[in-house]
């Protein structure tokens, strides 16, 4: 799978060797037996020097044609035909040059363009035996040499790796998308029903464009926001999970810190603000792009060449804090950096996994796809994504999906005059290597009024009940009421949902056992402090067949006393429901029990014991008929009413 790359795919080839000092040269002469050959070969050694390449070529020629085994001749020519965009013919004048003196330090550099030229193309093994006749012409612990055993690294885990390829089918997207020279970094909300990405637009504008799946097809792409897109080029962009924020970058603005710089942009309804430089706790003096936002909003991973990293580009990072501002930007660590250059960061909606091009760890040539998780203790070591997703050539941008099922990237297809064409791919990701991310679900729909049904802006956290730690807080959509979040799998998830003036509501979300991935539409209603009032308390766990708090209801519990002291005048029954199983009086009895568990505990934290009562209705008030396991789930509740 090849790519458009930010930069240039191996090192730019040496083209040329500069002016060849005369004298070396002359010990091979002195071997010649033509003295015709020589002569001719001294004026083009002088010619080219000169970079007077016409009559260098003539002369070589005339070379050749004394001594068709000249081999510095050869190597000569393949120089020439370089310089003149022949590469086959170049090619083939240094295996010439080579066979005919395997062993000559001075036609070291036919074996280097011999190797590049096999390793682009993917032919590991001949690449490896080219490499085994070069290094002993090399000095030791030379640059040269260390290049070589790197090369060879490569060919030996490219031998390797092609062995094992991975089933790829890439699809093309349509060519409603399609329909520009050049697109490229998709990114995709986490219901994956918008996309966005960056165009080379006709009149040469780089933009960053947007569309929307309406009906399983997409939309005619359009700008995001012409407050957004300008004259000047932006691209690269990133989207939280709910396509509300927006980080891009623009170069060469007048508010800029350096060549190119991060801004950040937010959707209120349909309307994006004016863009602002993430100032300088995250821009420097150098050169900032390619960054990816995680799902929340709160972490930025980006590329910078700023000094203080590993190689000359690295992968850096930068945490929103609760008052807005971004932190000082950090490096993120020898794990993820290498001595090379790094490139395009992307967080997976799960927020442990990175995605990014590297082509310093073990790779196939070029830049390769890595993945790494986080832990405590920092992130783990880089994987590679494997064969044919990574290839000899570069690959430099990947987006996969929330739910892990896709990977999306572009793909330079073939050329347009001397213009390279890109277009949008995606593929399904390999089910042994999907089983190595973990999907994410995700949660959307609209909070409203429940009276009136006018879209709300709400307060939203979401807890890990496990640790009673807040892992997300957001908000919904003030124009709409629309709010999207994801819920990793593996953990209980608590959601607590405020607005001024309004009842909270509590959600809950078991995913500790499940691997696959699920989409869920829930409208929240909120009913106003004024009305009568009957709700769940969905995060209250009791152990089996007691009335025993489980850890895990600390977040429910402790919400309820912050309401209850924000709201001083009201008072709440604590009602506690069993499902029908067992008879009647343990039931309404252990029903009992838990209710004033819970009132207890909000007594003990401060509220005013006229304020709460409880009372157990044991199973004579169900919400579902008792015929499943899961209704008699809905069933075993703690619910709370104003009275």
């Amino acid at each position: 799978m090849a790519h458009f790359a930010t930069k240039t795919k191996l090192r730019t080839l040496f083209l040329f060797i500069g002016i060849v000092i005369h004298y070396a040269f002359c010990v091979n002469l002195y071997a010649q037996t033509n003295p015709k050959a020589r002569a001719a070969y001294e004026k083009s050694t002088q010619f080219f020097a000169e970079k007077k390449y016409d009559q260098a070529n003539i002369w070589t020629d005339e070379t050749l044609k004394y001594d068709s085994t000249f081999a510095e001749a050869h190597f000569r020519k393949g120089q020439l035909y370089e310089y003149f965009t022949q590469p086959e013919q170049a090619i083939a004048a240094y295996r010439k040059s080579i066979a005919l003196k395997p062993n000559s330090p001075q036609l070291a550099g036919a074996y280097q363009k011999l190797i590049e030229h096999h390793l682009q193309a993917g032919e590991y093994a001949q690449t490896r035996r080219y490499l085994e006749a070069y290094l002993p012409l090399l000095k030791p612990n030379s640059v040269a040499q260390k290049r070589a055993k790197r090369q060879l690294e490569v060919c030996l885990y490219g031998e390797k790796t092609v062995q094992n390829p991975l089933i790829i089918n890439p699809e093309e997207l349509s060519d409603t998308i399609n329909q520009f020279v050049l697109q490229y970094f998709p990114v995709l909300t986490a219901d994956s029903e918008t996309l966005l990405f960056t165009a080379l637009k006709p009149e040469g504008d780089e933009d960053l464009l947007v569309c929307y799946r309406r009906d399983g097809r997409w939309t005619s792409p359009v700008s995001i926001s012409e407050s957004i897109n300008t004259v000047e080029n932006e691209g690269t962009g990133t989207l939280s999970a709910d396509g509300r924020t927006l980080v891009f970058t623009a170069c060469n603005r007048r508010d800029g810190y350096g060549s190119c710089d991060l801004y950040i942009s937010y959707r209120s309804g349909q309307e994006w603000s004016r863009p602002q430089n993430l100032g300088a706790v995250v821009n420097s003096p150098y050169w900032e792009s390619q960054a990816s936002l995680s799902a929340d909003g709160q972490t930025l991973y980006f590329v910078s060449d700023r000094t203080g990293g590993a190689g000359q580009r690295d992968v850096w990072y930068s945490k929103r804090q609760r008052n807005g501002q971004w932190t000082v930007a950090q490096n993120a660590g020898k794990n993820i950096n290498s001595n090379a250059d790094e490139a395009s960061p992307f967080l997976h909606a799960n927020g442990r996994t990175l995605f990014f091009a590297s082509e310093g760890h073990e790779g196939l040539g070029g830049y390769d796809l890595f993945f790494a998780d986080s832990t405590a203790t920092g992130w783990q070591t880089p994987r590679n994504l494997g064969y044919p997703i990574n290839t000899s050539d570069n690959q430099v941008a990947l987006f996969i999906t929330s739910d892990s099922k896709y990977g999306y990237y572009s793909f330079d297809t073939k050329r347009l005059g001397n213009q390279r064409v890109s277009r949008l791919y995606r593929f399904a990701i390999p089910e042994t290597l999907r089983q190595q991310f973990n999907p994410v679900n995700y949660l959307k729909g609209i909070v409203s009024d429940a009276r009136t049904g006018k879209p709300l802006k709400a307060e939203i956290e979401l807890y890990d009940l496990k640790t009673s730690q807040v892992v997300a807080r957001f908000t919904s959509d003030a124009t709409d009421g629309r709010y999207v979040t994801v819920l990793p799998n593996g953990a209980e998830w608590g959601l607590y949902v405020n607005a001024n003036g309004y009842y909270y509501k509590s959600l809950s979300f078991d995913f500790t056992n499940q691997n696959s991935s699920t989409g869920l539409s829930f409208p929240i209603s909120l009913e106003p402090l004024l009305a009568e009032r009957r709700g769940v308390l969905n995060n209250i766990y009791f152990e089996t067949a007691k009335a025993d708090l489980q850890e895990k209801s600390q977040t429910e519990l402790k919400k309820m006393v912050q309401f209850l002291q924000t709201s001083p005048t009201l008072r709440v029954e604590i009602e506690g429901h069993t499902d029908d199983v067992g008879e009647a009086k343990p039931n309404q009895l252990l029903s009992q029990k838990r209710a004033q568990r819970v009132a207890d505990y909000l007594i003990t934290a401060g509220i005013d014991p006229k304020r709460i009562k409880a009372v157990g209705y044991g199973k004579t008030r169900p919400l579902a008929p008792n015929t499943s396991e899961e209704s008699r789930r809905l069933n075993r509740r703690i619910e709370w009413h104003v009275w």
